[in-house]
């Protein structure tokens, strides 16, 4: 009797084993269904990265994650995203596929466990002295869309005693089956989205060379309406290649595929042959246009074409939307650890509900459309180069009063 209470109590025991373990897989189970329903309710590829991120740290219980995609032209593996204060710097920065653990991850398709990256030479430490990061352990999975991988998913530093676990690479793995899809649909929504508005924007100036090509083909038309005719069609035909090139300007910037040099930069100079280019357009409607800068402004590390072209979209806004007969005052102030570089005129201003949206793509200031032709895409170039150097574009603008961008630039080695 005594043996069958023995063995009915291991059958108990047992039971309850296999019902709490049961337990502990519905809940695993609902807690995979509650993260793909998060990350795929977002089409926002930036937010959904974030999401991503904070996701894995948490069902981990690790420090910090990264996420590296595979790019689809040239097969590097680059950061797309990154936890910590110094993330901003690692973004693009390439991994190599051979000798990196997610090369590793990469080549072979499987998770990958460093339980200590001092003692695995396949750890990339530059990424570690970019960011200032100490990475101590590392549990990379690859991001997998039908049968074709895409990226890789890491998380940092395991933040519980005894380190990375089976578990934890089931739960990642997982998670980054519900990513990678995830982030496939986003880059397609984002890339519909973006040819959609590129449409939009390239009709108008198509609609009116067709039209003015089929009226140039009418009979009993006089010369000199011709000669307008022309003249309207070469204009439409500039303002689409000037179209043209924002776009494809804003594609490389957005995609990462620009690479600015680093060399000295007088910026006192591209100033002034900015404002060279500009002055007839400025002269044809008598607004003046002059230079403020001390002697002995102090050259900072950049991309001098770059930074010109920043210029010349500050300019140029000035004077579109300046007054006849108005101002536009370009000034250079030394700053600690930066240089000041301010864009200011004398025109109509920027409403207040406008200003936060100043710098989006494709975005114009509500009633400016008719009055200036243009693909809503210069400010937001602007920002990105002006940010690829480590610093900041802002405004601040009064109606009737006029507008001033400030563009600050950290002097010394730069951050290219």
């Amino acid at each position: 009797m005594r043996e069958d209470a023995q063995d009915i109590q291991k059958v108990v025991e047992e039971l309850r084993a296999l019902v709490e373990r049961q337990r502990e897989e519905i809940a695993r189970l609902e807690r995979m269904l509650e993260v793909s329903r998060e990350i795929n309710s977002n089409l926002d590829l930036r937010e959904l990265l974030i999401d991503i991120q904070r996701i894995a740290t948490v069902l981990t219980v690790t420090e910090a994650s990264s996420i590296m995609l595979l790019d689809k032209k040239t097969g590097e593996l680059y950061f797309e995203t990154a936890t910590g204060e110094a993330s901003d710097e690692l973004t693009r920065i390439t991994v190599p596929i051979e000798g990196s653990i997610a090369g590793e991850v990469i080549k072979t398709g499987q998770p990958v466990i460093v339980a200590d990256v001092r003692k695995d030479p396949r750890h990339y430490e530059q990424v570690d002295d970019i960011t200032k990061f100490s990475t101590k352990s590392i549990l990379a999975v690859p991001l997998v869309v039908k049968d074709k991988i895409i990226g890789v998913l890491e998380v940092l530093n395991k933040l519980e005693e005894g380190g990375f676990t089976e578990e934890d690479v089931e739960v990642l793995t997982t998670m980054a089956d519900h990513a990678a899809v995830a982030i496939e649909n986003a880059r397609l929504f984002q890339q519909s989205d973006l040819i959609s508005e590129v449409v939009h924007e390239l009709r108008a100036p198509v609609t009116s060379i067709v039209g003015y090509a089929q009226m140039l083909k009418m009979p009993d038309i006089p010369g000199e309406t011709k000669q307008q005719f022309a003249e309207v069609i070469r204009r439409e035909a500039a303002r689409l290649g000037n179209m043209i090139n924002d776009f494809l300007d804003w594609a490389r910037l957005e995609s990462g595929r620009v690479h600015l040099t680093r060399e000295p930069v007088d910026l006192r100079a591209v100033a002034e042959e900015a404002i060279l280019i500009m002055r007839p357009q400025a002269d044809q409607r008598c607004i003046t246009m002059e230079l403020h800068a001390p002697d002995g402004v102090p050259e900072i590390i950049g991309d001098a074409k770059r930074l010109k072209q920043v210029l010349l979209n500050l300019l140029s806004n000035a004077v579109k939307y300046n007054r006849d007969g108005g101002r536009v005052d370009v000034e250079i102030s030394v700053q600690p650890e930066a240089l000041q570089l301010a864009v200011r005129d004398s025109g109509q201003g920027i409403p207040a509900e406008d200003l936060p949206n100043i710098f989006q793509r494709f975005y114009r200031v509500a009633g400016t459309e008719d009055q200036v032709k243009g693909t809503g895409l210069g400010l937001c170039v602007a920002k990105q180069i002006v940010e690829k150097h480590g610093g900041e574009i802002t405004v601040s603008s009064e109606l009737g009063v006029g507008t001033t961008f400030y563009v600050t630039l950290p002097s010394g080695d730069g951050h290219l």
